[in-house]
C-alpha cells in the first residue's frame, strides 16, 4: 500500500523540495500551502479550524515546515505560528498520523534575540504533549537555500563584502538532501525519543567569516560592527523596507544555543555534508 505524507507550508523553499522528494520515491502526497494552487490545499493560521480531519485519514508521515513570516507578534499566546501549529498537531494526532515531525531552528531557544527563535522554541515546547518530533536544522545550503541565496546576493553587489561584525561567530549547516535522507531514517525508527531534540545538521561548525570567503571566492571582506548594522537594519524594519537580510534574520544568524546536544543524533547514520 502506498504511503501518506502531508507537507505544510508546500510553496516555499524546503517544503516544496520535500514534496518532490517524497513523490519521488512514490509516496501519495498532500500539500498544505498558503496559496491555492494546482493541488494544494489552502492553509493559514487563522483559518486552520476549517481544514478537515479527513485530511489526515491514513496518514503516515506529516512534516510541518509551514513558518508565516509576516506574523510578527512579540506575545507568543497570541502568535498564530504558535497556536496554529499546536491546533494542527492536535488533529492529526486525533486521526492517529504515524509520526508527526515539526521542523524548527537550530537558533530555537527560550531566550533567543530573534521573534523567530523564540516562536520556533515555544512550538517544539507546546508540542511535546501531541508526541512530535521537533528537528533543528541549522543554516541550510543547496539549490534552495534562501538566507545563501541572500548572502551570494550581497557578495555579488559589492566588490568589497561587508561582514557582520568580526564573522567570529559559529555556524552549522544543513544540505537539503541529507535533511531529507535524515527525517526518513527517523520515520522509520521505531524507538524514536519523543522528547529529546534532533539536530540534523554539521556537528563540526564553520565561522561566518569562513563562510563568506568559500561564497565569495575569497572576496575583501570588511567588518562591519554589530553597533551600527542593528540600529540601520531597525530603521528599515519600521519603514517596512525589504532588504536581502532582515533584522530578526540577523540575530538568528548570530544568537545560537550553547546547549546544543547531538548525542541523540549520533544514533542515525545520515551523514550531514559541509560546504
Amino acid at each position: 500500500m502506498k504511503k501518506k505524507c502531508i507537507i505544510t507550508g508546500s510553496n516555499g523553499y524546503l517544503g516544496s523540495y520535500l514534496v518532490s522528494k517524497f513523490k519521488n520515491l512514490g509516496w501519495e502526497v498532500l500539500e498544505l500551502s498558503s496559496s491555492n494552487n494546482n493541488n494544494q490545499i489552502q492553509f493559514k493560521y487563522n483559518e486552520i479550524d476549517y481544514i478537515k480531519k479527513e485530511i489526515f485519514e491514513n496518514c503516515n508521515l506529516l512534516v510541518h515546515t509551514s513558518y508565516d513570516f509576516k506574523i510578527k507578534e512579540k506575545k507568543l499566546d497570541k502568535n498564530l505560528n504558535i497556536t496554529g501549529s499546536l491546533k494542527l498537531f492536535e488533529k492529526a494526532r486525533d486521526m492517529n498520523v504515524e509520526k508527526i515531525i515539526n521542523i524548527s531552528t537550530i537558533s530555537a531557544f527560550k531566550n533567543s534575540k530573534s521573534i523567530y527563535g523564540r516562536t520556533k522554541f515555544r512550538i517544539e515546547e507546546d508540542s511535546k504533549k501531541y508526541n512530535v518530533i521537533n528537528l533543528r536544522p541549522g543554516l541550510f545550503f543547496g539549490s534552495n537555500s534562501k538566507i545563501i541565496k541572500k548572502i551570494e546576493k550581497i557578495c555579488n553587489i559589492f566588490p568589497i563584502v561587508p561582514m557582520i561584525g568580526k564573522g567570529n561567530f559559529n555556524l552549522h549547516l544543513t544540505n537539503y538532501d541529507d535533511l531529507f535522507n535524515f527525517i526518513l531514517e527517523v520515520y522509520n525508527d521505531d524507538r524514536v525519543d519523543y522528547s529529546k531534540i534532533l539536530y540534523p545538521c554539521t556537528r563540526e561548525s564553520i565561522t561566518f567569516k569562513n563562510l563568506i570567503k568559500i561564497i565569495s571566492n575569497n572576496k575583501a571582506i570588511l567588518p562591519v560592527p554589530l553597533f551600527f548594522i542593528v540600529p540601520i537594519l531597525k530603521i528599515f524594519d519600521v519603514l517596512k523596507i525589504n532588504l536581502p537580510l532582515d533584522l530578526d534574520n540577523l540575530y538568528g544568524l548570530i544568537n545560537y544555543s550553547d546547549e546544543i546536544n547531538f548525542q541523540q543524533t549520533k544514533k542515525y547514520k545520515t551523514n550531514f555534508k559541509n560546504l
